[in-house]
């Protein structure tokens, strides 16, 4: 069983084709285990579905699709007080994927295509094989996109830390956003996005709260440096503008702040 985050390999090979579909519903205490030759995808539509297969178990709640992995043995259980109803959607694929469980963002646009394969499914009309193949490739898509976009995700979290990391060691020296901007590989505009999304400020404040707490730790630890020396190991301009800036920050003067510490 696997993640449909990891279905990188359905661009790679063709070799997918639909088999089945259908909907279910089963009262509390319902279980079954089943080994299947075909993967699949199921979808909860209410309730809660256990799903155990080897060492793993996962519980899927409604909204929730997961990916069960060819020649599985996989225990299906009810894990909820009330009915359990879902949809499944069975398919060939020669793809070998690695076993594990997860269920992935809950989607109605999946629950959906979900419904409607299985309804076009059970018609048996001439032409619902045609049908089926469009929304079965829509639904891989939908799904598929999904991966993509965490795929994104990661990669805007991962620039992001490394940004964030030089921040943390080079804070005293002369940043600007035109630079964090080259060495992110964003404009700007989008950086300040992303900080102010994941930190609740744009970049520059939080390189200025960053030498605020630098200047506090140093009043902890060196209470002996004057304002001017601070000002020059953290990178203020002079002493005038870190008392300026401290006081608006914390709301006490560094002297203050310094007495507070160490009475």
């Amino acid at each position: 069983m696997k993640n449909i985050n990891d279905f990188d390999n359905f661009s790679a090979n063709p070799i997918i084709s639909f088999k089945n579909a259908g909907y279910y519903k089963h009262r509390v205490g319902w279980s079954c285990t089943q080994t299947a030759d075909h993967a699949a995808f199921f979808c909860v539509e209410s309730g809660k579905m256990q799903i155990t297969a080897k060492e793993h178990t996962s519980i899927c709640s409604a909204g929730d699709t997961v990916f069960i992995k060819c020649f599985e043995t996989v225990t299906l259980k009810n894990a909820s007080s009330e009915d359990l109803s879902y949809y499944f959607v069975s398919f060939f694929c020669e793809s070998d994927f690695d076993f594990q469980i997860n269920t992935v963002t809950k989607d109605s646009n999946a629950l959906r295509l979900f419904k409607s394969i299985s309804e076009t499914h059970r018609s048996g009309a001439y032409l619902s094989k045609i049908k089926i193949a469009e929304l079965f490739l829509r639904l891989l898509h939908l799904l598929c996109s999904q991966r993509l976009e965490k795929s994104k995700d990661y990669a805007d979290t991962h620039k992001l830390l490394s940004t964030v990391e030089y921040i943390n060691i080079n804070y005293y020296k002369k940043i600007t956003p035109a630079f964090l901007s080259q060495i992110s590989g964003y404009s700007p505009a989008h950086l300040r996005r992303l900080f102010v999304k994941n930190f609740g400020v744009p970049p520059m404040e939080y390189i200025l709260n960053k030498k605020i707490d630098m200047v506090k730790e140093i009043l902890l630890e060196a209470p002996e440096k004057t304002t001017q020396e601070i000002a020059e190991l953290v990178g203020f301009c002079s002493a005038s503008y870190l008392c300026k800036t401290f006081k608006s920050k914390v709301g006490i003067s560094p002297l203050e702040y310094k007495k507070t510490t160490h009475c």
